[in-house]
């Protein structure tokens, strides 16, 4: 807080020589440390002794001392050296403050170089006319020139920035009083004290202000230059910073708007002059003078036309009138505001565009946001929309279309590596959805109807023209290769064993039937239709979805025409290579049965029946679906040698068809699907390579010479990107390996760059709708890292998620980023059965045995808790220690150093895990889904995103907040948790709901709910009605409703955690006072409570 004053006389008052030593140089009290305490102070010899002892040497600015100054630097810095050895290796963290003493000490001897130049200086000088000599006093401006480049990190703390500006203020005044008669002499020399002095004084103030100390940043600009003239430049910082204090601090407002009129304008340039009244528009905002506020921004931005902050703080005006209002007019000057603040640009105007989306996607009628969209749209910078491609191609099937088409084709021209994936898949998506029913081929057909007329018949469709689709590229691949992907058993997705959605496969048979007769009726379309029957079916507004599809569907592919028509080498290129890996890299039939089968094994562990029961309805409706799809016609002519090896036996077991064979209870179904998971692991385990070869998997990849493709996913840095300095794609690596996680297999790609760089990707087949959803909480969380990087708090410990890339190859194929150290939580413990040759699922069927009596309504509803508690007590005691994970991470880890450095960010990254849980309300965490890099401790989930109730808000009924189970204690220690988690989490969450980032985060939440909630829309169930309303059969307003209140929801969770500022607790202070981190603590607690744990599903594994 720079209360030195304080500090010394407490010092004094308790003879504690320490704090005096740190604290009189900055009051400074020279006398008194010269009297009492440096012939007295009996202190240890630290290298930051050693600096105060050579400020001492120096302070007099005697030339004298400097000799005394450089002896005691060396002795600092062997100090120094000494304790940088003794570090262990791998620490980063530790060194950064013996990196600052060293600073230090380099700062030291250049102030007594600065001494030692002025004195020969003014020498020079007294012999020769004066100021003759252009050389001499080189040394000194060099060094102060150097001197303002190196300045401690934003993030540092306030301790750190004062030490290192209060001495400089100290060499400033000696620069000061050697030049103070120079000023008719040497003007530039007189005044160059004063400059530097004033910078100084305005850093340290900016830096306290930045960090939250509002009080010790208007202090220090009051106190701490004390001249009275001040260079223009500075005068305005200095009126910036004290103005932007007054406006955080309590009861400020009006000190603050007085500062403010009583600044004299004429000396300041017209940039300056419109920001002081951009800053007093906000003043008199917060003074709710509404009228005023908005003239003074409306003179800011009249006064100097590209002020970025005065367009934004406008912007942020005309909103709060709309918001009030309702007037279509302010809704339009708002999105203009914000795009002319995004064109000036400064980089945090970037945030803004999720605001001007936003807005755009809950227009009026009368298009007003839209109309400023497309009025400035052309003088934005094209990359600013990379990171915004899924939410715009989005909006191609709601109202804003026209708009978003727009930028689309911008993007399309410039970067189309950034937008041709997600393209390409929407395209497919779209085709599907419209296709899906009678209406929708009606659409299509009408759309071709006006196409025919248009664009010269149906050729010129390029990418999806019926089957003809990639043959105009090379690659002669017929229609049903496309749909190849789901084959037997369509719709089972099991991705990690835990979702699996067999009702697909029965609506959509192996899937391959979706494509050629949908691509039959399109031809026959234009034909067969009369236009009577078009307009009826217009009249009725049943075509709603579909004709949004359909119309989507077009938009789309004039965009794809455009891309094809700029860069037609690079999307023929990589249509040849998404071909191939979406057709290539499937799994084989065991692979999948097996898969099947252990998403079947989680059913039945999840079922609330007792084990001794019949074999619910619905599980064995999944089973004949299975046996089904597995067992097809169409598998039995692809897979001979497949389902002459298993067909007969599998069905004999778990067909409900053969009744005479079928397990009569719950159990025996489940010891049968483990019988059949063992001897299908094994199978696939022992029979195929762990690792196939490029060359017999796919000739044309080996051969593939890349010309213009990059490496996917090198947009997503929110950066602007020069299109030649992306690393390009050289090949794809030789070596494909096979991943295999809990009953699913992937196929690992490495495509190398022409840097030498190599990239993993595994291939996900036969995604579930929900797939998009991860990307859309990728997205979410690069958005997050950037708010983290900006908040000291969480950028000094370095909390940043970890976001993989995911690239969508085909509707219902993607590749995700993978690393080659990946482990699942799952498989630590899996790995710790194995060694002890105990079967991992036996903790599940014990759990489950205990609870039949509770199933079977033997026992009041009351007592449920007390035997689920007895039967996880008997687990944690008798089956499942909770040192297995700490066991697994000694092993793996070279030595304690690395351990010591692998802990700490796995903390980190748990605890960000953690929050996000908590903040959208994530379920599900089974140690499956949680994948962590063994060597950097990176944590990556899967299928983490947040499901929606039946009126979409977000739906969450565990009775733990967030996984943090007994391993996970134990191998944290409880100082883990309480030091690294806890406080990792505490900042996280101030990060991101800081009075900057708050308004930021609650509009990209908006959008990230507003694409969620559209998908969750279409997804209903099959039963609901379809409105006839554009966009999914929800009102305009319904909708908006829905998604403003998850939001608020999302954002008064995090502010219940988040630690409050000093200022609001002083009117309720609390007796006794509580930890800024209680409601954190509280999560954590009740996370690890055994009460909460027992009551979580089996396949939780909570005693984990």
């Amino acid at each position: 807080l720079g209360q030195w004053d304080a500090l010394a006389d407490f010092g004094k008052s308790i003879e504690n020589y320490d704090i005096l030593l740190d604290s009189l140089w900055k009051v400074p009290d020279w006398a008194y440390m010269k009297d009492h305490v440096i012939p007295k102070a009996q202190v240890e010899e630290t290298p930051k002794l050693r600096v105060i002892q050579a400020y001492f040497a120096l302070h007099d600015r005697n030339v004298n001392g400097v000799g005394d100054a450089e002896n005691i630097v060396v002795k600092g810095v062997d100090l120094a050296l000494e304790q940088w050895w003794q570090l262990p290796e791998m620490s980063v963290h530790a060194r950064i403050p013996l990196l600052q003493q060293f600073q230090q000490l380099v700062e030291v001897q250049e102030s007594a170089r600065i001494l030692v130049d002025i004195t020969n200086g003014s020498r020079h000088a007294g012999n020769s006319t004066v100021g003759g000599h252009g050389g001499i006093y080189a040394d000194l401006k060099d060094i102060l020139e150097t001197w303002r480049l190196r300045t401690p990190n934003e993030w540092d703390n306030m301790t750190v920035w004062y030490d290192l500006l209060q001495w400089r203020n100290e060499m400033y005044n000696s620069v000061i009083d050697a030049f103070k008669d120079f000023g008719k002499t040497n003007p530039q020399l007189h005044h160059l004290g004063y400059r530097d002095k004033a910078w100084n004084v305005n850093k340290l103030a900016h830096i306290a202000r930045k960090q939250g100390l509002y009080d010790v940043c208007v202090t220090i600009l009051e106190k701490m230059y004390g001249h009275s003239t001040m260079e223009v430049q500075e005068a305005f910082v200095k009126i910036r910073e004290q103005a932007k204090a007054y406006l955080e601090m309590k009861g400020e407002l009006t000190s603050g708007l007085n500062l403010i009129n009583s600044t004299n304008l004429e000396y300041f340039p017209v940039k300056h002059k419109a920001e002081i009244f951009r800053l007093k528009g906000d003043f008199l905002l917060k003074l709710n003078d509404c009228e005023a506020a908005n003239r003074e921004y409306s003179n800011a931005i009249s006064l100097f036309k590209n002020l970025p902050k005065g367009w934004i703080s406008w912007g942020n005006y005309c909103d709060l009138a709309y918001k009030e209002t309702q007037e279509e007019i302010w809704l339009e000057y708002a999105v203009s505001c914000f795009l002319q603040g995004i064109k000036f640009g400064i980089p945090n105007s970037r945030s803004y565009l999720a605001r001007v989306l936003y807005l755009l996607s809950f227009d009026t009628l009368n298009e007003p946001a839209g109309r400023a969209f497309d009025k400035y749209l052309d003088q934005i910078p094209h990359w600013v929309w990379l990171s915004w491609i899924p939410q715009l191609l989005l909006s191609l099937q709601r109202a804003e279309a026209p708009h978003c088409k727009l930028v689309l084709l911008k993007i399309a021209t410039v970067y189309p590596q950034a937008l041709y994936y997600w393209l390409r898949t929407y395209l497919l998506e779209r085709r599907d959805a419209a296709n899906k029913s009678e209406i929708g081929r009606l659409a299509m057909a009408q759309q071709r109807m006006h196409q025919h007329a248009s664009s010269g018949g149906p050729g010129s469709l390029g990418l999806i023209d019926g089957a003809g689709r990639m043959q105009s590229h090379g690659a002669a691949s017929s229609e049903n290769q496309v749909h190849q992907v789901p084959q037997p058993g369509g719709g089972v997705a099991p991705q990690d064993g835990g979702n699996l959605s067999v009702q697909e496969s029965e609506r959509s048979g192996p899937g391959e039937n979706r494509g050629p007769t949908s691509n039959e009726h399109l031809q026959q379309g234009p034909a067969a239709i009369n236009d009577g029957s078009q307009n009826a079916l217009r009249r009725t507004g049943a075509l709603s979805l579909m004709a949004s599809a359909a119309s989507a569907f077009d938009a789309a592919k004039d965009i794809m025409e455009a891309l094809r028509s700029k860069h037609t080498n690079l999307a023929s290129e990589l249509e040849v290579l998404l071909t191939e890996i979406g057709s290539r890299f499937v799994t084989l039939p065991e692979e999948r049965l097996l898969a099947v089968v252990n998403a079947l094994l989680h059913r039945c562990y999840k079922y609330p029946t007792a084990t001794t029961a019949e074999v619910p309805q619905s599980l064995k409706k999944e089973l004949s679906g299975v046996c089904r799809a597995c067992f097809s016609a169409d598998a039995i002519n692809k897979h001979v040698e497949f389902v002459r090896e298993y067909k007969q036996d599998f069905e004999h077991d778990l067909d409900p068809d053969s009744t005479a064979t079928f397990p009569a209870t719950l159990s025996d179904l489940t010891e049968r699907l483990k019988h059949w998971k063992n001897v299908l692991q094994s199978n696939v385990e022992d029979r195929f390579p762990a690792v196939l070869k490029l060359e017999e998997e796919s000739r044309v990849l080996r051969d593939f010479h890349v010309v213009d493709v990059e490496v996917p996913g090198q947009y997503f840095t929110d950066q602007e990107i020069a299109p030649d300095h992306t690393v390009k794609l050289d090949r794809v690596g030789p070596d494909i390996t096979i991943v295999r996680r809990h009953g699913s297999s992937f196929r690992r790609l490495t495509l190398i760059g022409s840097d030498g760089s190599q990239r993993h990707f595994i291939v996900q087949t036969s995604l579930t709708p929900n797939a998009r959803s991860d990307e859309r909480m990728l997205q979410l969380f690069r958005v997050m890292n950037r708010m983290f990087d900006k908040h000291k708090e969480s950028r000094r410990r370095h909390i940043c998620i970890h976001t993989p890339i995911i690239i969508p190859v085909w509707s219902q194929v993607r590749m995700v980023e993978d690393d080659l150290m990946y482990s699942t939580l799952l498989e630590v413990y899996e790995n710790h059965c194995a060694r002890n040759d105990r079967e991992a699922d036996l903790p599940i069927t014990l759990f489950k045995e205990q609870l039949n009596p509770a199933m079977t309504g033997q026992i009041s509803p009351e007592a449920i808790v007390d035997t689920r508690l007895h039967a996880y007590n008997e687990i944690t005691r008798t089956r499942v220690p909770d040192n297995i994970l700490s066991q697994f991470i000694y092993k793996t880890l070279l030595n304690g150093n690395h351990m010591w450095a692998f802990k700490k960010q796995f903390a980190t990254q748990l605890a960000l895990s953690c929050f996000i849980s908590y903040m959208l309300q994530i379920g599900g965490r089974s140690p499956n889904k949680i994948l962590f890099a063994k060597n950097t401790g990176k944590i990556f989930q899967t299928d983490f995103h947040p499901a929606y109730d039946a009126n979409g808000m977000v739906e969450f009924n565990e009775p733990v907040p967030f996984r943090l189970t007994r391993n996970m204690q134990a191998f944290f220690s409880h100082f883990g948790v309480e030091g690294l988690i806890v406080s990792a989490m505490c900042s996280a969450a101030q990060a991101v709901v800081s009075p900057k980032q708050n308004q930021h985060l609650w509009h990209h939440l908006a959008m990230f709910f507003r694409d969620e909630l559209l998908s969750w829309s279409w997804r209903r169930p099959l039963g609901m009605p379809l409105a006839p309303v554009a966009g999914g059969g929800l009102s305009a307003a319904d909708f908006k409703l829905k998604v403003t209140t998850n939001v608020d929801h999302v954002i008064g969770r995090i502010n219940s955690i988040a630690p409050q500022t000093l200022s609001d607790e002083d009117e309720n202070a609390m007796d006794p006072p509580q930890s800024v981190q209680r409601g954190v603590a509280e999560l954590v607690e009740a996370a690890l409570s055994p009460r909460n744990l027992c009551m979580m599903d089996p396949t939780w594994h909570p005693w984990f």
